[in-house]
């Protein structure tokens, strides 16, 4: 028997000798992130922001150092901001990086820059003649215009609160979801879907039932990623049945994926349905490499799941495991502890770990990392900045060699984060290890759409699918779909690929065939997952701010993830559905 490894735990790594080299990595981004905020409200982000008010184009450069000034505070250390504007040394942009630095409130950049230019000679720049032009509008009185200014800013609640507050009203607002799964209006629901008719009454239950099938023994994760969805996590199941979730799932597919956050300390559940489902002959779990402290305690999972794989009985198909690793710039993100020094949040050392172990037992266990687009992934940069450069650099200080043997691109071309502009991305490549030629390693990459933390993040972060929104939302076909495969919970939960929050039952006391039928015959998910338009028009009918959560969206899926997020909802929903199915029939 394998040994079980929820003893692993992960160490946070002493980085002291490496802070020279975080801080180069800490402020790289940083400054990106800076950077991209400047060039995306001078270039029309502003004057969207301000809104229809009087004026807006000759105010928007200031409020866009407001907002700077902000932004500074909210992201940075005081320690660090000399540093990160440091760079920008352009004389014109000179007394701006000091009123950013030395100013102790918004009143006080306002004057300062006010002053500035008053007493700067001749004509200037366009943003001397926008000061003045509106200071002409408030006849020249300077304190008129700072109160304003400060009243317009402070309109527009931005940065109103920290990371810390905004975190923890989203995890109320997960936590009450949640809490609102097989509730009263939620079991309404799953009644009036069993009382439809099943399309197909007489379907069997067979491994080819499904594609894939999720389990998850519970939500959770150490880690508190910027990017993460997932903020509040479901209590823990009491009395888990992990054999009765392997016996259904073994029944409905060969392929399965395990999945909650991370589940280093699941890893025995995850062993033990390897040896348990016959029929599974693809074994995927997702890890946020945090295990892997050192190359004894790498090995020693390695050679778990392939011990998990040879204890199979010999009669039984051939299996695998996927082992699909966390791998991006959030993940691998350079931040401040609480002592004020610097650290990775998962260090890449651990993901070397892993890839070089990875080729010692391969092919029972193949390696894939779980990558998040950005901005570098339009271009070669993907290799030789972020992430993937300073993994190929710590293979390299081991002697390791990493080869490229193919890229892919993604289906369709997407808009550049950083520039606006459309264009080809990189999302899969396929590289190996030059010692092991023979053995692959995978690195592919999605997007992050704006649920839980990722909300709070910055435009410039992140690939967004406005594009693919704005073409659903006109009726057009499109070859992406909701994904309403399963997902089998150990508390007892039936929830969606694409919807955690859409729940389909209890398996341990509906039974699987209850479970099927409703997932066959329910329409509000088969509306789902057709990206359905109609749903616009029946939440609209109970709800009154469609417009915000479309304006909010970044893409289809988080939108109709939101718009189906009340139980209440999704019970209106479901009750039109099928009228109007019986008005069409």
């Amino acid at each position: 028997m394998a040994s079980n490894s929820s003893t692993i735990s992960p160490l946070i790594l002493d980085q002291k000798e490496d802070q020279e080299l975080l801080r180069q990595i800490y402020l790289t981004n940083m400054r990106q992130r800076f950077k991209s905020e400047i060039n995306r409200l001078t270039k029309g982000g502003m004057q969207k922001l301000i809104g229809n008010k009087p004026y807006v184009k000759e105010m928007s450069f200031i409020f866009t150092y407001i907002y700077a000034w902000h932004w500074l505070r909210h992201n940075l250390n005081d320690r660090y901001r000399d540093q990160l504007l440091d760079a920008f040394k352009a004389p014109e942009r000179r007394f701006l990086m000091q009123l950013l630095l030395k100013s102790k409130n918004t009143n006080e950049f306002i004057d300062g820059y006010i002053d500035h230019w008053i007493g700067s000679d001749g004509d200037g720049p366009k943003q001397k003649r926008e000061l003045f032009f509106l200071l002409s509008v408030f006849e020249n009185n300077k304190q008129k215009l700072t109160e304003e200014l400060v009243n317009i800013w402070e309109g527009l609640n931005l940065f109103s609160r920290t990371y810390k507050i905004a975190y923890a009203d989203i995890a109320r607002e997960e936590k009450d979801r949640y809490g609102d799964m097989l509730s009263e209006k939620d079991l309404e629901r799953l009644d009036l879907v069993d009382q439809l008719q099943d399309p197909k009454p007489n379907s069997g239950i067979d491994k080819s039932s499904f594609e894939k099938a999720g389990i998850i023994p519970a939500m959770g994760c150490p880690q508190t990623c910027r990017h993460c969805m997932f903020v509040w996590r479901p209590l823990k199941p009491k009395d888990p049945e992990p054999e009765k979730v392997f016996n259904l799932v073994n029944k409905i597919t060969t392929n399965v994926l395990f999945t909650g956050g991370d589940l280093t300390k699941h890893m025995s559940s995850f062993y033990e349905s390897i040896k348990a489902m016959r029929n599974v002959t693809t074994f995927a779990i997702l890890l946020n490499g945090d295990f892997a402290n050192d190359m004894q305690t790498t090995q020693k999972l390695f050679y778990e799941l392939e011990a998990a794989i040879d204890q199979r009985p010999s009669d039984w198909p051939e299996a695998n495991v996927l082992l699909q690793i966390s791998f991006d710039d959030f993940h691998q993100e350079v931040i401040l502890d609480k002592n004020g020094n610097l650290r990775e949040r998962i260090p890449v050392k651990k993901v070397a770990n892993i890839v070089e172990c990875a080729p010692t037992y391969y092919p029972k266990v193949q390696l894939a990392l779980l990558h998040k687009q950005t901005s570098l992934n339009f271009s070669m940069d993907i290799f030789n900045k972020g992430v993937f450069a300073r993994l190929a650099n710590s293979l390299g200080d081991r002697g390791h060699q990493i080869k490229i043997l193919s890229t892919a691109p993604s289906s369709r071309e997407k808009v550049n984060p950083l520039t606006g502009e459309k264009g080809s991305l990189i999302k899969d490549i396929h590289f190996v290890l030059v010692k092991y030629p023979e053995v692959p390693i995978f690195l592919t990459s999605s997007t992050v759409d704006s649920y839980g933390r990722a909300a709070e993040m910055e435009e410039g972060e992140v690939v967004k699918e406005y594009e693919l929104l704005n073409e659903v939302l006109k009726g057009k076909a499109i070859k992406e779909n909701f994904d309403i495969d399963l997902m089998f919970w150990f508390n007892g939960w039936v929830t969606l690929f694409n919807a955690v929050h859409i729940c389909l039952g209890d398996h341990y006391k509906d039974g699987i065939n209850k479970i099927l039928s409703r997932q066959r015959k329910d329409p509000l998910i088969h509306a789902l997952n057709k990206f359905d338009i109609k749903l616009m028009e029946l939440y609209s009918e109970i709800r009154s701010d469609i417009e915000e959560k479309i304006n909010s969206a970044s893409g289809p899926h988080q939108f109709f993830h939101s718009i189906t997020e009340e139980s209440e909802v999704r019970l209106h929903m479901t009750k039109r559905l099928i009228s109007l199915r019986e008005k069409n029939s």
